[in-house]
């Protein structure tokens, strides 16, 4: 009889009915196999055994089963739901055959199988992984907005700290997260998930060897913080679209599970220790290749919500009744709980749920078998991700969830991280070394520090160009570094060294460095850096007598008196560089003439260019300029990234306005394309650059410098004690947190903090603090911190003067007025100031608006004569919070 459940619409409900037989065992030994399709229900028996196949088929279908005598080709007919007056029928076909039940392709599905036999026998399951292949961990739920994501980038920050490189594929086809958060990190993936399925599928070669090849090479201009990152698609404007799914691969395939292999072997080809895949929610064919396959390490994660538990479970129950091997090799499964408030991890609600999911797992993992299962808590801050990959990482940090998820390395190796111990020398002459040290690093100009912070904008530089030479335009501010980085990379003569010392690992090409154009303001140490860079470079390349930075120069001011358009000053620009390295000096054409001399000979070289704001000193208003800049900017590069074999690259270091005066249309396009390389310091970046500093002075930290890499704000706030205390008093005063109080009180209200004014804080306080005997726990004193704050600031405005030509106007007239008006808060009539002029002082994160009043952080007002109408100290946090409330 037809169990009361169920009702026959379609041949999938007349399939049910057997299904549910064959799962009590049920079926009878005449029946060999079942196919059911929408045109009819076609069952092989054993020859004679008609009339009791017949007969059985009556009882189960009853009342709905009719035998029919009429046709030869049909036994029988099922009568299906349907109005009185349209009769619909599913015809029911017997066929006698003497073969023994097919042994069906074990394809990884959870949809039903094409045939239906009695004993479930499947293929032979493939080996188990040998240990030189990484581990295949996938992240699923059934339900979406549960934080599997989130949780996925957080484990894959747990294992970064753990010293695994790891490959992060983003397996969700439908909702590519991680890909979202990408698309400003890395506009330009060089290879996708789609791209592999793809070229797999039509792949001829064993194992899809040629693919994993293909695009593991391609992977290394996507290694990011030592993860390689495998977007779904290379634009996201292309995720409705997928030619080629997960589950076509696999049908195609004699493995079925070739999708792990192939992750697996790419994993291998990489070198990384763990593959992490983000799979999509749900019970879609677009994760089941992994998740029925007992090789890989599946975390499921689930909130505590009734429809989260009750899917999570049922999925739990279906990988039981499908799971195709229980091998004793084969990892076992780990749940996390995700976005539980704090109030509910200890109740019985979270202790209900968590032994709903085991009894669902036992069919699986025995009787005596515990599953590891985490519980993370609920984040405000990670309901909504920023679209900056920093950012992401940084919340995730904060939140506490990377911690959280740390359990989940126990279901892999563990590795350990060994320290180095460091001498401590006398308080005073760390003081005097710490001065003496940020003295030569206050201005790049002197050449004389041979050191230099792998930033994250320097790590992204290298690690996207370790296997070719970077065409890039490098954007900063006055201060943000631009001329330190630019003698820090022609020191080393080569790229290979320099993105080896920026922190990328497997760089494998050898590109010689040549400078053409340097800033002017470089001492005659740093020219002569300059110019042995030159020649060494000639030399090495087989050329003689390179044209000195002055030469170039003059050059590109008689091209000036031309009047060129942007495609002759694209071949000026070209020939200028050949010149500049020796070859065919004076020559037009020298430019095209040298990529192919480079790729003749298959030699690389990468030119380094700073200094432009000499060269054009009125690029705010002339044309000519705009032009040789804009040709520069976007012409040169865009020229070089099209020429085969890549042997000629560019660096080209420029102050953000010149790039807006100089490319008129899409200048926020190309700022946002070259954005991972802009010399930017946010919080956590400027204490990393106090550490780093501090580390440079022999003043222990309790930490190395490479460690700094991945050290998080909380932990740089704690390390950098010993530099200036917790507090700036006692650390049982009232005083504003050391750290906190020297970040906001050298930020903007925009977040922008310049390199150059937070080592000339330390320059200027560690020289007022060499003969303090008062403070014996740090190594700058408070009075010496709030001391030099006022004279950071004078400078900093003078530095913003020399580039931004509005601020300079209104900066001028804001000092023009009495000491009456200048005080904080203020208004715009208070100051004299136009509706545009103040739009300025907000853009530049000089002024922040709170309803009618206006105030100005610290680094500008100081050096601008404001003072606070409140009494006591500058409230610096105070302010710091006001420009947070408003969201900037």
């Amino acid at each position: 009889m037809i169990p009361s459940d169920i009702r026959l619409y379609t041949w999938v409900d007349v399939e049910e009915v057997l299904l549910r037989i064959s799962e009590q065992g049920s079926l009878p030994e005449w029946l060999i196999w079942v196919r059911a399709y929408w045109d009819s229900l076609t069952i092989g028996i054993c020859p004679g055994t008609q009339v009791e196949a017949e007969a059985w088929l009556r009882d189960v279908y009853d009342p709905r089963f009719r035998v029919d005598s009429e046709d030869n080709m049909i036994n029988g007919l099922i009568l299906l739901e349907s109005l009185p007056e349209v009769e619909q029928i599913l015809p029911v076909i017997l066929e006698e055959t003497d073969e023994d039940p097919p042994v069906p392709r074990l394809v990884p599905s959870l949809a039903r199988h094409g045939v239906l036999v009695p004993h479930h026998q499947f293929a032979e399951l493939p080996p188990s992984f040998t240990s030189d292949f990484p581990p295949v961990v996938a992240f699923h739920s059934f339900k979406g907005g549960v934080g599997r994501t989130t949780n996925a980038l957080a484990f894959a920050q747990a294992l970064i700290d753990r010293e695994y490189r790891v490959l992060l594929v983003d397996g969700d086809m439908e909702a590519p997260g991680i890909t979202w958060l990408l698309e400003r990190r890395l506009p330009f993936p060089p290879v996708s998930f789609a791209d592999l399925l793809a070229l797999a599928h039509g792949d001829p070669s064993p194992g899809a060897n040629n693919t994993i090849q293909l695009v593991a090479d391609r992977l290394q201009g996507a290694l990011i913080d030592d993860i390689y990152v495998l977007p779904s698609f290379r634009s996201t404007a292309r995720f409705s679209s997928l030619e080629i799914r997960p589950e076509h691969l696999i049908l195609g395939a004699k493995n079925p599970f070739i999708l792990t292999q192939i992750l697996a072997e790419l994993g291998k080809t990489l070198g990384v220790d763990v593959v992490l895949v983000d799979l999509r929610a749900g019970l879609s064919e677009l994760s089941t290749g992994l998740l029925l396959d007992p090789r890989v390490y599946r975390i499921f994660v689930t909130t505590l919500s009734g429809q989260s538990i009750s899917g999570t479970t049922r999925l739990l129950e279906l990988l039981g009744e499908r799971a195709p091997s229980t091998r004793n090799t084969d990892p076992l499964p780990a749940i996390v709980i995700s976005q539980v408030p704090d109030e509910f991890q200890s109740t019985d609600l979270l202790l209900n749920q968590e032994e709903k999911l085991l009894e669902a797992a036992k069919s699986f993992l025995g009787e005596d078998l515990q599953f590891l299962r985490v519980i993370t808590g609920f984040a405000d801050n990670l309901q909504v991700l920023p679209s900056m990959w920093e950012e992401v990482i940084t919340r995730l940090h904060r939140s506490g969830i990377v911690d959280a998820v740390r359990p989940l390395l126990d279901l892999l190796p563990i590795k350990r991280s060994q320290t180095i111990e460091e001498s401590i020398p006398t308080l005073k002459s760390q003081r005097e070394t710490l001065r003496d040290i940020t003295k030569k690093l206050v201005f790049a100009e002197t050449a004389e520090a041979e050191d230099f912070l792998a930033t994250v904008p320097l790590r992204h530089l290298a690690s996207d160009h370790r296997r070719q030479v970077p065409i890039t335009v490098v954007v900063g501010a006055k201060g943000a570094g631009k001329t330190y980085t630019f003698l820090q990379i022609i020191r080393r003569e080569n790229w290979q060294t320099f993105a080896e010392d920026a922190c990328a690992t497997q760089v494998q090409i050898n590109a010689f460095i040549c400078p053409v154009l340097a800033s002017k303001n470089l001492n005659p140490l740093a020219l002569q850096l300059v110019g042995e860079v030159q020649k060494k470079t000639a030399q090495a390349l087989g050329f003689d007598n390179p044209q000195n930075i002055q030469r170039i120069r003059d050059h590109i001011g008689d091209f000036c008196q031309r009047n060129s358009h942007e495609g002759q000053w694209r071949e000026h620009w070209l020939d200028v560089i050949a010149w500049g390295v020796g070859f065919q000096t004076q020559k037009e054409g020298a430019g095209r003439a040298l990529t192919e001399y480079l790729a003749e000979k298959q030699q690389r070289l990468l030119i380094v260019i700073d200094g432009l704001e000499d060269l054009f000193q009125n690029f705010a208003s002339d044309e000519t300029q705009q032009t040789s800049l804009r040709a520069l900017l976007q012409e040169v590069p865009e020229w070089l990234g099209q020429q085969p074999g890549r042997s000629l690259g560019i660096l080209i270091f420029v102050r953000r306005d010149m790039v807006l005066a100089g490319v008129r249309q899409n200048a926020a396009q190309m700022i946002a394309r070259y954005e991972p390389y802009a010399l930017k310091w946010n919080r956590e970046e400027a204490l990393r650059l106090f550490a780093w500093v501090t580390n440079l002075s022999k003043i222990h930290l309790d930490t190395s410098i490479e460690k700094l890499q991945e050290m998080r704000e909380e932990e740089l706030t704690q390390i950098l004690i010993p530099l200036w205390g917790k507090k700036l008093g006692s650390d049982t005063s009232k005083e504003a947190a050391s750290a906190r109080f020297v970040i906001a009180a050298l930020s903007d209200f925009r977040g922008q903090i310049q390199s150059r004014d937070l080592v000339r804080l330390l320059n200027l306080a560690a020289r007022e603090s060499v003969n303090d005997d008062r403070w014996l726990d740090r190594i700058l004193v408070p009075k010496a911190i709030r001391a030099a704050l006022p004279e950071c600031s004078i400078e900093k405005i003078v530095e913003i003067e020399l580039e931004n030509s509005a601020l300079k106007a209104i900066f001028t007239r804001l000092r023009g007025l009495g000491e009456e008006e200048r005080k904080i808060p203020f208004t715009r009539e208070q100051l004299q100031l136009s509706v545009e002029e103040m739009k300025i002082l907000e853009d530049n994160g000089v002024a922040i608006r709170e309803k009618d009043d206006y105030y100005m952080p610290e680094i500008f007002r100081l050096g601008l004569g404001f003072s606070l109408t409140a009494t006591g100290r500058p409230a610096v946090m105070s302010l710091a919070r006001r420009a947070a409330k408003q969201g900037t």
